[in-house]
């Protein structure tokens, strides 16, 4: 017991050595107010590879910045006072001694990696933005890193950037003071910038990310535009960049990057009017088909009942389906399956409304197809566009044509290769695939041909049986020939 006692006793006073002589240390060690007396003075300077540099610092300053309870030498480390100069080799003052998470945190500037946080330009090093002697929390209302004052203080640099932003609907919510819209730090505290070298659909599936962290349809989010965006990757844009398309459409692509602005702002990128222009930019044939159209005339000049592309393909595939009365179905014997299926609901929606086709001197629904027999089975099996887009080939169905260029006489569609059976061929592939699942509705219907399925198996093997069907009948005549040929000359041979 003893023995143990005296161990342990040992023990405690090696502890309490080191610590006696720390405090020592801490007690005697260089305080400010040494290197302060002359570092106070206004005019203190030194010559620098031939210019005059201020080696003033103002207490008032410093005495306000989060490092005012730390001594100079923890950052200035291996001055002599009473030397001047005080090292003969100044040792540049590292911040990544403390800081060593710096990179983590600084990924909107990855250059200060490559630097070490310490190096390279004023514009992406520490002192460059924090300052010096002054540097400020960034909790604290006067930082210039502070939530508020963050645009103004990025865009000394950034200027083209903070010209849009103070443009968008993020800067409109900050000036109604809403606490919860995105600063620059917010968004580009993701790896969101080609700077990062990740790969192009990596950064995509990142930019997609930082957007939705806050327009998130997620009912344990606090965000006010937490239900803005709904199922975006189940959308055809966001299962594809899910897949590695990096052509998919994300956030960015459609509404901006900094210029961010609501749809109602007639300069915005989703703006009524301006969306064909964003949806060509990918979708280029298509928009040139739409454009040619009665609608997309009808946009340009302004007609805001003209449907643009979102209207019939939503937005983020979240848009419900269109609130068309039940009367509208009966009246014209529709199956409401049938056609909110081959999406013609939203043909339906506007042509039934009579206040709207009163304006543009047009027939509703009803009315116009009066004259058709079989009303009920021509909804069944003819969509909207098979006769109201152009029916020539290649068949745009995106070129909805004036009323005067429609089909209206039977001939067109009942009549042996009409122009016109082009596009039911083509519907009626596809209806028979919804009703019988895509193997049986394929080859067990009378739609199936090489290059309409558009499913490389299929095609393939379709491929190989005509060609080994040909193969087999030439071989086969071949064969034949070569054998009758020896048979003759054997015979010949005997005589």
């Amino acid at each position: 017991m003893l023995k143990y006692f005296l161990i342990n006793m040992n023990k405690f006073l090696y502890i309490v050595l080191i610590l006696t002589a720390f405090g020592i240390q801490i007690l005697f060690s260089q305080d400010n107010s040494t290197c302060l007396d002359c570092h106070s003075d206004p005019d203190i300077t030194m010559d620098k590879n031939g210019k005059t540099i201020s080696l003033a610092v103002k207490k008032f300053v410093l005495s306000k910045s989060v490092h005012a309870k730390m001594k100079c030498v923890d950052c200035h480390q291996g001055f002599n006072p009473d030397d001047i100069p005080h090292k003969e080799n100044i040792t540049p003052v590292n911040c990544t001694s403390c800081h060593k998470d710096f990179a983590k945190k600084h990924n909107f500037h990855p250059q200060m990696a490559l630097s070490n946080g310490m190096g390279g330009s004023s514009d992406v090093n520490c002192k460059g933005c924090h300052g010096d002697h002054g540097v400020t929390s960034s909790k604290n209302p006067t930082s210039k890193t502070f939530f508020v004052n963050s645009t103004d203080f990025c865009g000394t640099c950034h200027k083209q950037q903070k010209e849009d932003h103070l443009l968008s609907e993020h800067h409109f919510q900050y000036e109604v003071h809403n606490r919860q819209v995105p600063n620059c730090i917010n968004c580009h505290s993701y790896q969101i910038t080609k700077g990062t070298k990740l790969e192009r659909v990596q950064l995509k599936v990142n930019q997609e990310k930082m957007c939705l962290n806050c327009h998130l349809n997620n009912k344990n989010q606090s965000s006010q535009f937490a239900k803005s965006l709904i199922n975006y990757e189940e959308s055809a844009h966001g299962m594809a960049i899910l897949r590695g398309n990096q052509k998919a459409a994300v956030c960015v692509d459609c509404h901006g990057v900094h210029k961010l602005q609501r749809a109602s702002v007639p300069t915005s990128k989703i703006n009524h009017y301006n969306i064909p222009d964003l949806c060509g930019k990918c979708h280029t044939e298509l928009t040139d088909e739409y454009m040619k159209s009665i609608h997309g005339r009808s946009l340009k000049k302004g007609s805001k009942d003209s449907p643009n592309c979102t209207y019939c393909h939503s937005e983020h595939s979240i848009q419900s389906m269109p609130d068309v009365p039940h009367e509208v179905f009966t009246n014209n014997k529709m199956n409401f399956n049938t056609v909110a299926n081959t999406k013609m609901i939203h043909c339906v929606k506007c042509h039934a409304d009579n206040d709207m086709m009163s304006k543009y001197n047009l027939l509703t629904v009803d009315k116009a197809h009066e004259w058709l027999p079989s009303l009920e089975k021509h909804w069944e099996t003819v969509r909207c566009i098979d006769c109201h887009s152009s029916y020539a080939p290649p068949n745009l169905s995106h070129n909805i044509l004036n009323r005067e260029q429609t089909v209206k006489q039977c001939e067109n569609c009942h009549s042996k290769n009409s122009l016109l059976m082009t596009k039911l061929y083509i519907h009626e592939k596809q209806a028979s695939r919804d009703k019988y699942g895509f193997l049986n509705g394929t080859l067990l219907s009378d739609a199936y041909v090489i290059g309409t399925t558009r499913n490389i198996y299929l095609d393939t093997l379709s491929g190989l049986l005509f060609a080994g069907v040909v193969f087999g009948v030439f071989g086969h005549g071949f064969l034949r020939w070569y054998s009758s040929k020896k048979r003759k000359q054997k015979v010949k041979n005997e005589n």
